[in-house]
């Protein structure tokens, strides 16, 4: 077995462990840092293109977890995938920046105690990430919710270069108003409530990911590596062991040991090296080391997706009608409109005070803290495989998704062999409250579509359900469609959350240099799509890390 020293080890390779690394060679020149990544070092033909993770078949960066079966999905199994490749996530997702709204970081900092992580102690991180080009019907001077010198540019479809000026905008645009939606002109403001312009990391037809933030010369890179245990001398964590093309490695670390694997995998290293429940470790035969809720309290964003077909052709992607050369509509993810919601009627407030114990009734009664976002993608948006787009037509697909889920679930281990991928459990629809959410989201869109332009206009037809089902919009019809549609966004989080397993500083409780840095610190779920703000966590550790070294 091989032997290595560093001062600093980050064990994965995604957004949160890219920035760390960035950050921590530039302020740290003295110091080693080694940076592990079990995916592949580069895969930039088939990343860098904006659409390509929406074209191409990208199975081996990614890490094709599914779930176990969800009970509050008649047993469907979904996919839970990860980016498995130096990037992470941010490699193969479809590039929405949305950072959350204000009141949801406050709160965030109210639960743990500590003002650097509300909205005003992260806003500085957010900024630093970004290089912020803003979409041509905004305001075009700098604001001071933005960044404009950081390594991730971020514009709106309008901004981005080319022209992704898709055929039906402003139907889009039309429905969301038909919705009762009012206009707003910068989602990512603290004020997310409203409809905006789709705000992504793309520019210029290229993705921006965190592969490209720059590492200096202090920084090693150790790609198709994957961390198999932690070493311990005491509570003291001295090391990881790992396997690198094929052959076990031991790696001593001199500083710290920052675990920043993604809200499945660093939980799962965490249990494998004995940090977590004692009854689960037990099953695998693994001796207990701390007694901490590792992998416990684990969310996703779960979502509803009706498909329309529209009369006329060559307004979509996917239509073979469509090459229009002043058109560039694969520069960047099919869809221009996001709109966040909250439901407040008193159905919901009653079934919310019913089902939810007082800090979790306190979260969803969080002025200005979304329920529900939809999005229209310009083409056919299937994750199931069950819906089948008509042949030779322009179609839309109209997601309705639930942000702020109170139904949790877990990261578990399948067994005590490192390369075994956990039990991912999401928990999907396991409180009532959440279907209740995300029908109402789901008939408030399908009302508007039909009250919008989509219909008088464009002739739009649902398809991928009964006919008999095309105006029924009970909960019952609803659910069929949730069942023949539903999977998630992929955004996983909680499994190592702040105040139960990790301190404000991201140290894991009752060890010495030992932190986790990315989702799974999330203490509840984020109403937003989350790379930007693990980008905005990562840039604060990297200062706070940094001011605790030992020079």
């Amino acid at each position: 077995m091989g032997s290595s020293t560093f001062d600093y080890v980050i064990v994965g390779g995604g957004v949160a462990g890219c920035v760390l690394a960035s950050r921590l060679s530039s302020s740290l020149p003295a110091k080693s840092i080694l940076l592990i990544e079990a995916g592949l070092e580069n895969a930039d033909d088939r990343v860098a293109p904006s659409i390509g993770v929406a074209i191409s078949d990208t199975t081996d960066i990614q890490w094709n977890h599914k779930s176990v079966p969800q009970k509050g999905l008649n047993n469907s199994i979904i996919d839970q995938t990860q980016g498995k490749v130096l990037g992470g996530s941010s490699a193969i997702n479809y590039q929405a920046w949305t950072r959350g709204s204000a009141p949801e970081f406050d709160r965030w900092a109210q639960e743990v105690g500590d003002k650097r992580w509300s909205w005003n102690g992260l806003l500085p991180y957010f900024k630093r990430s970004e290089t912020f080009i803003p979409g041509k019907d905004m305001p075009q001077e700098k604001s001071e919710a933005h960044g404009y010198s950081g390594p991730i540019k971020v514009s709106h479809v309008s901004s981005s270069g080319g022209n992704r000026n898709y055929p039906l905008k402003s139907m889009v645009a039309d429905i969301h108003e038909a919705a009762g939606q009012k206009r707003n002109y910068d989602i990512n403001s603290g004020e997310t409530i409203g409809y905006s312009e789709f705000p992504n990391a793309t520019f210029n037809g290229r993705r921006q990911w965190a592969a490209i933030y720059p590492r200096g010369k202090n920084v090693t890179l150790w790609a198709s590596t994957q961390a198999t245990k932690l070493l311990f001398t005491g509570t003291k964590v001295v090391g990881v062991e790992v396997v690198r093309d094929g052959s076990p490695t031991t790696i001593t670390s001199q500083n710290e040991v920052i675990v920043s694997s993604g809200a499945q995998n660093s939980p799962k290293l965490l249990l494998l090296s004995g940090i977590g429940p004692k009854s689960e470790l037990q099953q695998h035969l693994i001796p207990q080391i701390a007694d901490l809720p590792v992998g416990k309290n684990f969310s996703d964003h779960p979502f509803l997706c009706t498909f329309w077909k529209v009369r006329d052709r060559g307004l979509a992607i996917g239509d073979m009608d469509m090459v229009t050369p002043e058109c560039d509509w694969t520069a960047g993810t099919g869809c221009d409109w996001f709109a966040f919601h909250r439901h407040e009627d008193e159905s919901v407030k009653n079934l919310a005070e019913e089902t939810l114990g007082t800090k979790e009734l306190e979260r969803f009664e969080l002025a200005g803290r979304p329920h529900t976002e939809s999005f229209a993608m310009h083409g056919h948006l299937d994750f199931t495989g069950r819906v089948e787009a008509p042949p030779a037509a322009s179609c839309f697909s109209f997601a309705s998704i639930l942000v702020a889920p109170e139904s949790r679930g877990s990261i578990r281990l399948a067994s005590s062999i490192p390369t075994d991928a956990p039990l991912v459990d999401p928990g999907l629809f396991t409180n009532p409250l959440d279907l209740k959410l995300i029908y109402e989201c789901a008939r408030m869109n399908i009302t508007a579509i039909k009250n919008s332009s989509a219909v008088s206009k464009y002739g739009a037809v649902e398809y991928g359900i009964a006919e008999a089902d095309r105006d029924d919009l009970s909960d019952e019809a609803l659910g069929r469609r949730l069942l023949q549609t539903c999977s998630t966004v992929f955004h996983g989080g909680g499994t190592c959350a702040m105040g139960t397993v990790v301190d404000t500083e991201c140290r894991v409780f009752g060890f010495q240099g030992l932190r986790v840095v990315d989702a799974s610190i999330f203490p509840f779920p984020l109403a937003s799509h989350y790379q930007a703000a693990v980008y905005a966590i990562a840039e604060q550790m990297s200062d706070i890390i940094a001011n605790q070294a030992t020079l």
